[in-house]
Order: C-alpha cells, then sequence, then structure tokens
C-alpha cells in the first residue's frame, strides 16, 4: 500500500446521526406533517367532564371515563403477567409524536433519505395541506389541516386509504408506516409498558469483534483535489456474504504474497456496542432501513454496514433447492456448474464448504416457530427446522439483527473476515466507490482499479483511486449495478432482473405470556406451498424478527387509537411473514440528481396470489394453535377475534367464513404493505452475453479483471434466504479469480 494512509484499530463507537433539520421542508410543512402523525399515533386521554371544547386538545382524543377505562383494562390484560402501575398505562395512551424530540428526529432521519423527487412530491402536499386542505381530498375544508380536530384529519388519512388513486393510497400507507416506526424507536413508555428489554436476557459487557484495522486516507497538503493513490493487487467493493468468502478464498490460496483491499461505504460496528438500540440499529440498514420502491408497494431493508447483510440478517441457513438449482442449469439457463453433475459437483461442494466453515445447525425453536412447527403438524404441512450459521451455539438472542453481541453469527465479520486479516487482508470503512476505472486492451475494457471518496469518521472526505489488477464488485443487488453504470458499460442487462422475494404480514395475539423477543428468530419454516405453480414459484411461511422496530411497523392500521392498543399487546404478539419466489422481476437505476439506487417494482397479479395463499395458511396455522386474535397486514380488513364460546363448531365456521372474506378481499398494493429482505439478480449469471451481466465464473461479459460476486449475479430468486446461496456462488467465483491470478504467473501459497 502507498505511504498516503495509516491503519488504525477501531475503539471509539460509530456516531449515529440523527438529523436536526429536514432542508426541503419549511415550518409550515412541518408543522402539516407533525400533525399527520399526531393523528397516526394519537395521544388518549379520560374526558373530564367539566371540559369545554375549546379546553380540548386538537391533537388528543378524548375518551369518556367508560371507554377509557376499557381501554386501560385491555392494555392491562394484554401485558400480563407484567403488570405495570396505572400512571404507566396512562402515560403509554397519552404519548403522541409532537411532545417527542427523539420523534422528530427519527422522521428527519427517515425523510432525509428520500429521494429528491419524493422529497418534493411530499413538500408539495404538505403546502397544499397547511393553507387549502380540501382540494386533495375533494371536500369543502378550507382551515389548515393542523388546526382541524383529530377526527377531521382522521377522516383525511382514511379517506386516502380508501381512495381509487394510487398516489393517494401510497401516501397513506408511507405515512401511517413511518409514524408507527417513528413511534416504536422513539417512545419512552414503551418498553416500561410491555418488558420489552434493551439488551438481552443472558447478555453481559465485554464482547468484542475481530481487532479490524481500517485504512486512513490522508490528502494532499498542496492539492486537496487531487486523488490520493494506492496501489494493491486485488480490489473487493463491499463487504457483505459475496465479500466474505473471495476474500477468505483468496488469502487462503495465495496469502500475504497477495494484496487484498475490501472497500466499504458503510460503518464497523463493533460486538461491545450491540446489540443496539431501536432508533441507533437502523444506521447500519440502507437509507435507515426506509427504502421503498418507486410507486410505494414495498418497503425494501438491504444491510449497509461492514458485513452487510450478514451483520444485520436473521442467521437463517438454508441451501439451494434442487428446482431452483435445476432452473439454473439444465431447464434452460445453460449454466451447468448448478447441475450436480457438473464436474463432480462443484456447486456442492461450494455449498458444502461454507456450510462447514459457518458451522450451520438446528437450534432449540422459540414461542413464534412453534407455533409454526406444530401447526404445519397439525394440519398435515410440511414444515422443518431451519439451521443458524452460528458455528454449532443454540443462538437464541432474538436480538441479533440489531448486532450479535456474542459473535456467534458467522458472517463476514466473525466468520470469514478475521483469517483473511491474518493473511493480509486490508479493509478500509467509509469508502463510496463510484466507478471502476479501465483501460482499452485488444477492443476489451480491462479493469484496473476504481476511484471513489473517503470519508473518516469525523466527516472529512478523500478522494481516492486504487490501482488494481483485478477488480470485484460485490455490493449488494443495489448498488452493484449502479457501480457497474457509473462506470460506463453498456450492456441493457445491467439492474434488469430484480426479484424482492415480496413479502406480507401476519401477526397472532396469544393469551400465553410469548415474550417475543426471546430465542432465535427465524429458526423453522413451512414449505408445502413453495411450488404452487408446478414451475418452483410459491411461498413460504415463516417467522420473522420480533425486534419492536422491525415487527410493529407492519401490523394494520385502521385508526390511531386501534394501532396504539393493539401495539401495546405486543409482550403477547408474534409476527409471521408469508415470502413468496417471485417469477416476475423489476429494476434498479440511478436517481438523476443523487445516483443512488432507485427500485421499480410492483408486486404482480401472479405473486400476489402466491403471497395471499401464504396469509390465509399462516391464519390457518395461528388459528390450529390457539391465537386469540389473528391479524393480517391487509388494508381494510378486520382481523378475527375468538369470542371464547362453547360453541366450538360454530367459531370454526366463523373462521372459515372470514377465511372466505379474506381471499375475496385480496392483497391489493400499495394499502396492503409488501416487503423485501433479498434482493437479488441485478447482474444476472447467464451463459450467453446477451441474457445477463456475468458469465459462468462471474466475469463481466465484454469486460476482463471484472468480476461480480454477490446475490445480483443469482439467475432467478432463490426461494430460499439467500446467504448461503450467495456464499456458495462467490465461493466459486473467487476459485475462478484464484484460477486467473496464477495463469498470470501469482503464485500460490506454499
Amino acid at each position: 500500500m502507498a505511504t498516503t494512509t495509516e491503519t488504525t484499530p477501531l475503539s471509539a463507537p460509530v456516531p449515529v446521526d440523527l438529523p436536526n433539520a429536514v432542508e426541503f421542508l419549511g415550518e409550515n410543512q412541518w408543522n402539516v406533517l407533525m400533525a399527520l402523525m399526531d393523528t397516526v399515533i394519537p395521544a388518549i386521554r379520560i374526558q373530564d367532564s367539566t371540559q369545554t371544547t375549546k379546553d380540548k386538545d386538537g391533537s388528543t382524543i378524548f375518551l369518556p371515563t367508560s371507554q377509557y377505562s376499557e381501554a386501560a383494562i385491555q392494555l392491562r390484560n394484554a401485558i400480563t403477567p407484567l403488570n405495570p402501575p396505572f400512571e404507566v398505562l396512562e402515560a403509554y395512551l397519552a404519548e403522541r409524536p409532537s411532545d417527542n424530540p427523539v420523534f422528530s428526529q427519527v422522521l428527519k432521519g427517515a425523510l432525509s433519505n428520500l429521494p429528491p423527487s419524493k422529497q418534493r412530491e411530499l413538500g408539495i402536499l404538505l403546502s397544499i395541506l397547511s393553507t387549502r386542505p380540501g382540494s386533495l381530498i375533494l371536500t369543502s375544508y378550507t382551515t389548515p389541516l393542523p388546526s382541524l380536530p383529530l377526527p377531521d384529519r382522521l377522516k383525511i388519512l382514511q379517506g386516502w386509504g380508501a381512495s381509487p388513486l394510487w398516489t393517494f393510497k401510497s401516501l397513506f400507507k408511507s405515512l401511517t408506516t413511518l409514524g408507527k416506526l417513528a413511534h416504536i424507536r422513539s417512545s419512552t413508555t414503551f418498553a416500561r409498558l410491555t418488558g420489552f428489554p434493551s439488551v438481552p436476557t443472558a447478555w453481559t459487557p465485554g464482547s468484542t469483534s475481530h481487532p479490524f484495522e481500517f485504512l486512513q486516507f490522508h490528502p494532499n497538503p498542496n492539492n486537496k483535489k487531487t486523488p490520493v493513490e494506492i496501489t494493491t493487487d486485488v480490489v473487493i467493493i463491499g463487504s457483505g456474504c459475496g465479500a466474505g468468502v473471495v476474500a477468505n478464498r483468496l488469502a487462503t490460496e495465495f496469502g500475504p504474497s497477495l494484496q487484498v483491499l475490501v472497500l466499504e461505504k458503510g460503518r464497523h460496528f463493533d460486538a461491545r456496542h450491540f446489540p443496539l438500540s431501536q432508533a441507533a440499529g437502523f444506521g447500519m440498514l440502507e437509507a435507515g432501513g426506509v427504502v421503498e420502491t418507486d410507486d410505494g408497494s414495498m418497503t425494501v431493508t438491504a444491510g449497509a454496514c461492514f458485513g452487510g447483510g450478514g451483520t444485520v440478517n436473521w442467521s437463517a441457513a438454508l441451501q439451494t433447492q434442487d428446482f431452483v438449482r435445476a432452473e439454473w442449469g439444465r431447464n434452460g439457463r445453460g449454466l451447468s456448474f448448478f447441475d450436480d453433475d457438473h464436474e463432480g459437483g462443484e456447486f456442492q461442494a461450494c455449498l458444502d464448504r461454507v456450510w462447514g466453515v459457518m458451522g450451520c445447525e438446528e437450534v432449540s425453536p422459540n414461542h413464534a416457530n412453534r407455533v409454526l412447527l406444530e401447526g404445519a403438524e397439525r394440519l398435515g404441512y410440511r414444515a422443518k427446522r431451519v439451521p443458524q450459521n452460528c458455528r454449532g451455539a443454540q443462538h437464541d438472542c432474538g436480538h441479533c439483527t440489531l448486532g450479535c453481541w456474542k459473535g456467534e453469527k458467522m458472517g463476514p465479520v466473525n466468520g470469514w473476515f478475521p483469517e483473511a486479516a491474518k493473511q493480509g487482508v486490508k479493509f478500509a470503512e467509509g469508502m463510496k466507490v463510484g466507478r471502476v476505472l479501465f483501460e482499452q486492451k485488444e477492443g476489451k475494457e480491462v479493469a484496473r482499479g476504481v476511484e471513489g471518496v473517503w470519508t473518516s469518521r469525523a466527516g472529512d472526505k478523500v478522494n481516492v483511486v486504487v490501482r488494481a489488477k483485478k477488480v470485484i464488485v460485490s455490493c449488494g443487488t443495489l448498488w452493484s449495478p449502479v457501480v457497474l453504470l457509473n462506470s460506463g458499460l453498456k450492456n441493457p442487462q445491467i439492474g434488469k432482473n430484480l426479484y424482492l422475494h415480496p413479502t406480507n404480514f401476519v401477526s397472532g395475539v396469544f393469551d400465553e405470556d410469548v415474550q417475543p423477543w426471546e430465542g432465535g428468530s427465524l429458526t423453522s419454516v413451512v414449505s408445502s406451498f413453495e411450488n404452487l405453480d408446478s414451475k418452483g414459484h410459491g411461498v413460504r411461511l415463516e417467522a420473522m424478527s420480533m425486534m419492536p422496530a422491525f415487527c410493529l411497523p407492519f401490523v394494520p392500521w385502521t385508526s390511531g387509537t386501534d394501532c396504539k392498543l393493539l401495539t401495546a399487546k405486543y409482550r403477547h404478539l408474534n409476527t409471521f411473514i408469508a415470502i413468496c419466489r417471485d417469477r416476475d422481476t423489476g429494476q434498479i437505476y440511478r436517481d438523476p440528481n443523487t445516483g443512488s439506487p432507485r427500485i421499480a417494482y410492483t408486486p404482480s397479479d401472479f405473486d400476489r396470489a402466491h403471497n395471499l395463499r401464504g396469509v390465509l395458511e399462516l391464519a390457518r396455522i395461528l388459528y390450529a394453535q390457539g391465537a386469540r386474535e389473528i391479524h393480517p397486514s391487509i388494508a381494510k380488513f378486520a382481523p378475527f377475534i375468538r369470542k371464547g364460546g362453547k360453541d366450538v363448531e360454530k367459531e370454526k365456521k366463523d373462521f372459515e367464513t372470514w377465511l372466505g372474506r379474506l381471499k375475496a378481499h385480496g392483497n391489493q398494493p400499495p394499502v396492503t404493505p409488501f416487503a423485501s429482505a433479498h434482493q437479488m439478480g441485478t447482474c444476472r449469471m447467464s451463459a450467453k452475453a446477451k441474457d445477463g451481466v456475468v458469465d459462468p465464473k462471474g466475469r463481466v461479459w465484454g469486460t476482463e479483471g471484472l468480476y461480480v460476486a454477490d446475490a445480483s449475479v443469482f439467475p432467478s430468486a432463490s426461494g430460499v434466504n439467500p446467504m448461503v446461496t450467495v456464499m456458495a456462488i462467490a465461493d466459486w467465483i473467487a476459485k475462478g479469480v484464484c484460477e486467473d491470478l496464477r495463469g498470470e504467473g501469482v503464485a500460490a501459497r506454499l
């Protein structure tokens, strides 16, 4: 490495900034937005008989004594056996977003990540609502929205949800989801009410990650615009599951004789800071965990820290299914590597290698995962336990999507990079690569390095050029196509063929004290419905992370009061996902203003039908397992509530009737929330150049020395949680890189 850099160990916590201002909103616009948030999550107080209308706060719901008492009793029953004092119940009901500075900070952080075009649209909307709200809802309202009584604001929100216009329905979904998310991240009363602990029950201080050192860059003091230049043999862009495996194999094959540099635009969070808080934890996610598709139909979650998705995922380890491998290999894709018969089963050998390094084993299921396993058995469905990448440990920490404090989760940070670092691999955090650098050679673009901007933890920026013999793009399905497009590549397949595994949600409320934060998040799966079209497309049923800020933003919203009361049942609640292997695709393209990835994707009618089947089957499982309430996250659809009578047959008939109504109602976006934690396919692997972006060895078509190794190379959706598939394909691609290096005279270690 060049002398313009130095390495320093990571010692200080990562600063997680929550913006204090949203520049695109003026004061009046912000007041309108907060009035809407106070409607999504309202303050609820008891009505004093001596109050007059003028005395009543227009941003508070005042309930008559009998209704307020009923709500308080419902809350107390929902949080047994904790039984907090009445003043805690009262404080929770009275909590209001506009009174909480942290709510404002979280909301501003989310809004600051909106694309500029969406910021402009929101600003225009809020300006209209601040002067003439009636023009947006075709009513006679002339009073600015913040001055309207809360019941009128509620009618406006509900009117958007029922609107025939996609724009208003999308606005309804986005605002209610943002309100729920910011409330859970910032609430001062939620944890006291439900008993949710800020750290796992078994948590002890002192755990640390491998003592990684990260390059520090210093600008030329005479000309700060002149890029700092360094040289390495191989540069890897990104630090997720693909990058971890590639770096590890290169280090294993060549040792310190091969210089390898891993560049990550996010930050490293050391294990002694884990698990992060509900607010700070979202700093590990792309755009703070609030990325929406262009039409607002889906929320997309992706890792954006050192270790990428391997740091924030739920530890689920599943190997690529046979019917998917057949689709990629024999049935039309022509990628023989995925066939079991290819060269002695090379792909299976890669699967076995990564499986062994991570020590994937089954663990004891918690309440939610037992519900799936036992409910499936009752109904005759196929289900199994899902191994965890925790090197044989029981790994019963439900908090680890906010960071694995034990260091048991064998993602890149704990499982792949430590050995690479010992063999001389270097790392840089805060390095956002803009493009790959090429030189022309015999009509081909030959990769010769990358350029980008490095940002220190103090906020200082330095332009950096990294010269290299090989460039491996491993920055994920969202960013890898953007880097290739920024680099001037004209392949029309770049960014296309986006798969997202669209997901719907169902929550069940149980009589027993579930304590949903306990135990591993995703340790079972129901697979009876994974091949509904006989072509490999269908839906799998899984439990989700029960960290409140992950699961509760997706509970249904019909009114602020109902939402607040349902959220309070968290201690007795589990949320499940119906995750679809999508047939139909979208695409990634560059935002014209920021250059960041934009997502064009709407769940198709074909794929949504599979999601809906999953929702129906989850409801059946929850009913079979005795759930007191079943809440599909389906807009404008009432939950099923057991009445508890002795007539069991009538209750069964009522449930079947309810299921029939649910099936007929459907799951139309955008008001029905869809989400994605699995992004795949935007740099598709193909047997022919015209069909994809990389060849069967991961080399970018039409170039030399340039590879892609992450989920973006998937030929289609994996159908299972993609971590193991990503790692196995990356292992195969890394093996090819090693062969190319040896062919160019680089000596392997003895």
